[in-house]
C-alpha cells in the first residue's frame, strides 16, 4: 500500500509540476515556485517509492508479486539488489528513478541558462508518463491480487521464483542502471530542442544542450559495449555482432546522438545544421521510446533473448501513446516553424571539417536507418 501511495502522490505532483511549468512559459511566472516545488516532491516520492521496492526485495516480502517473481533467499546480495530491474515493473521503476534524479540537476542547469519553464515542462512530462505505467503495471501489487479467487488474501509464499540463470551474472548489476541512465537522460537534449522551437530561439539552444548529448552518448554507448562483453560470456547470445533487436533498438539512438554530436560542434562554430541538430535530438528520444515498445510491448516476444513477455493493452496502449505524443510535439513543431529556422551555408569541400563532420553524421544515420529497419522486421512481417 505505502509504495502505491508513493507513486500516485509522485504522478500527481508531477503532473502539477508540468502545467505549472508550462503555466508559467505562458506568462504567469508567479507559478515557477510550486512548479519547482511540486517537482521536487516528486523527484523525492519516486526516490522513497524505490527505496521502497529494493527494501522489500532485501528481506524477501514474497507476498508481493514483483518481488516473488524474480527473487529468492539464495541469491547473492548484488544479485538481489539487480532483481530490482529484472522485470517489466522493475526497469519502468529504474528509468522513472534517474528521470527524477536528472530531473534536478537539469532544473538548476535550466534555469542557470534561462531556459527552466520551458525545458522542464516537457521533461516532467515524460516522468508523468512513466508513473502513469507503474500506476498501471505496478511493481507493489500482492500475489493474492494478481491470481483472485487462486491465492487467498495473506498468503505469503515461503519462498520466491528466483531470477532467470542468464541473468545470473555479474554484468547484470551493471548493464542494465548504465543503458537506464543513458534512456533518461536523451530526454534532455529532446526537451531542448522543444524550447528552441517553442521560443525561437534556433542558434543558442546548441551550447546547453550539447553537454546532455554527449552524457547521454556516453553512458548509453558505455551500456551497450558491458553488454557485449556480457553476450560473450552467455551461451546462446552469439556474442558483441549477434543480431539481437532489443540489443539493436538501444544501439540506434546512441548512433543518433553520436551523429548529432559531429553536427551540434558545427552549430556552436558557425550556425550551419540548425534544422538538422533540432530534428536529430528529437529522433533519438524518440528512438528511445520506440526501443522501449519493442523490448517491452511484447512483438519481439518470439525473436529476441532480452524482450518481455506481454504486459497487457492498458501497457501497449500507454507505451504507443507515448511514441505518438513525444513523436507528434517534436516532429509537429519543427514542421510548423520549418521557414523560420535561418540556413548557413557549408562549404562542400570534401577537406573542409565541417562537411566531413556532416557527412559522418549521414553515414551513422544511414547505418541506424538500416538497422532499425532490420530490428523492425518482425513486426512488420506480422502486418503483411
Amino acid at each position: 500500500m505505502l509504495g502505491r501511495i508513493l507513486i500516485y502522490i509522485a504522478f500527481m505532483t508531477a503532473l502539477f509540476a508540468t502545467i505549472a511549468y508550462y503555466l508559467s512559459y505562458r506568462g504567469r511566472k508567479h507559478l515557477i515556485e510550486k512548479a519547482r516545488l511540486s517537482y521536487h516532491i516528486s523527484a523525492i516520492t519516486v526516490i522513497l517509492a524505490s527505496a521502497f521496492l529494493l527494501y522489500l526485495i532485501l528481506t524477501h516480502q514474497f507476498q508481493y508479486t514483483y518481488v516473488w517473481s524474480y527473487s529468492s533467499t539464495d541469491l547473492s546480495t548484488p544479485l538481489l539488489i539487480s532483481t530490482f530491474y529484472a522485470g517489466q515493473e522493475g526497469s519502468f521503476m529504474l528509468w522513472t528513478f534517474y528521470t527524477a534524479i536528472l530531473g534536478l540537476f537539469l532544473m538548476s542547469y535550466a534555469r542557470r541558462n534561462g531556459y527552466e519553464p520551458e525545458v522542464m515542462s516537457i521533461y516532467s512530462l515524460v516522468k508523468v508518463f512513466l508513473l502513469l505505467i507503474l500506476i498501471v503495471k505496478s511493481p507493489f501489487e500482492y500475489v493474492w491480487e494478481t491470481w483472485p479467487g487462486q491465492v487467498h488474501e495473506g498468503f505469503i509464499p515461503p519462498e520466491g521464483r528466483g531470477l532467470n540463470p542468464l541473468l545470473q551474472n555479474f554484468w547484470m548489476v551493471i548493464h542494465p542502471p548504465i543503458i537506464f541512465i543513458g534512456f533518461a537522460s536523451m530526454a534532455i537534449p529532446y526537451s531542448h530542442a522543444i524550447t528552441a522551437l517553442l521560443r525561437r530561439e534556433y542558434l543558442t539552444w546548441v551550447k546547453p544542450a550539447m553537454p546532455w548529448t554527449i552524457f547521454a552518448a556516453l553512458t548509453l554507448g558505455a551500456g551497450l559495449a558491458i553488454g557485449g562483453f556480457w553476450a560473450y560470456e552467455t551461451l546462446g547470445w552469439g556474442g558483441f555482432w549477434g543480431w539481437d533487436p532489443v540489443e539493436n533498438s538501444s544501439l540506434v539512438p546512441w548512433l543518433i546522438a553520436v551523429g548529432t554530436i559531429h553536427t551540434m560542434y558545427v552549430q556552436r562554430r558557425t550556425g550551419a545544421f540548425t534544422r538538422w541538430n533540432l530534428g536529430m535530438s528529437i529522433l533519438a528520444f524518440v528512438l528511445v521510446l520506440y526501443s522501449t515498445f519493442l523490448t517491452r510491448s511484447g512483438v519481439l516476444g518470439d525473436t529476441s533473448v532480452h524482450s518481455f513477455v506481454d504486459p497487457g493493452m492498458w501497457v501497449y496502449s500507454l507505451l504507443i501513446s507515448l511514441m505518438v505524443i513525444f513523436t507528434g510535439i517534436g516532429f509537429g513543431l519543427l514542421f510548423a516553424r520549418r521557414k523560420e529556422i535561418p540556413k548557413v551555408k557549408v562549404e562542400s569541400d570534401l577537406l573542409s571539417r565541417e562537411y566531413n563532420l556532416f557527412l559522418a553524421s549521414v553515414i551513422l544515420v544511414i547505418i541506424a536507418g538500416f538497422v532499425i529497419v532490420g530490428t523492425s522486421s518482425p513486426i512488420i512481417t506480422k502486418i503483411l
